[in-house]
């Protein structure tokens, strides 16, 4: 068995801890926190690519490891999101979105939890066979970075309101299109 502290690993918790470092920042709601928020949330979200090159490039890719970047993944979007909606960050697009935020963070919450449910599925089912890892599709990834900048635009305030509206439409059309790729690729991790 690999080890399970490596760099890539390493790299992936520390995206963990700069999660909670954000919460705590968007919590405080300083004008300084904020801009180190969205600040942090741009470190996290060059780290998420880092971890996989750096896996790829030194031959340390495990299964932990796959699992663990999108666990570390959904700790970033799904908390912050939670925060920012209960801070009022988002109110600056009110009139723009209907039941603004929620369509956008309805669909970003939902294949959050749908992707922890999976992961946990997925190694519930390994106790007893082998049940293979469903590498994240191409749309998924797309769908991260749509969600990240959706989000650093909402934390920062910047660009006219019709922007970050945009982005929050884009996510949702990404989200929903990579929710539906990964699960028509990963649909036997639920039913096998």
């Amino acid at each position: 068995m690999p080890s399970l502290i490596n760099v890539p690993n390493t790299i992936t918790a520390m995206r963990i801890i700069l999660a909670v470092i954000v919460a705590v920042l968007l919590i405080q709601a300083t004008t300084t926190g904020i801009i180190w928020a969205g600040s942090l949330l741009l470190v996290a979200w060059g780290s998420d690519g880092l971890d996989g090159f750096l896996a790829r490039r030194l031959k340390q890719q495990t299964l932990f490891g796959s699992l663990f970047d999108l666990v570390a993944d959904r700790c970033v979007t799904t908390p912050v999101l939670i925060i920012t909606i209960i801070g009022g960050y988002w109110q600056r697009t009110a009139g723009l979105m209907p039941f603004n935020p929620y369509p956008y963070a309805g669909v970003v919450f939902i294949a959050d939890i749908t992707v922890i449910i999976g992961v946990i599925t997925l190694l519930w089912k390994r106790r007893t066979r082998t049940v293979n890892f469903p590498p994240p599709t191409q749309i998924a990834r797309i769908s991260y970075s749509v969600n990240m900048v959706t989000l650093v635009l909402g934390v920062w305030g910047v660009g006219p309101n019709a922007l970050l509206v945009t982005f929050m439409y884009l996510s949702i059309i990404v989200t929903v299109l990579a929710f539906y790729t990964y699960m028509k690729k990963a649909s036997y991790v639920f039913t096998s």
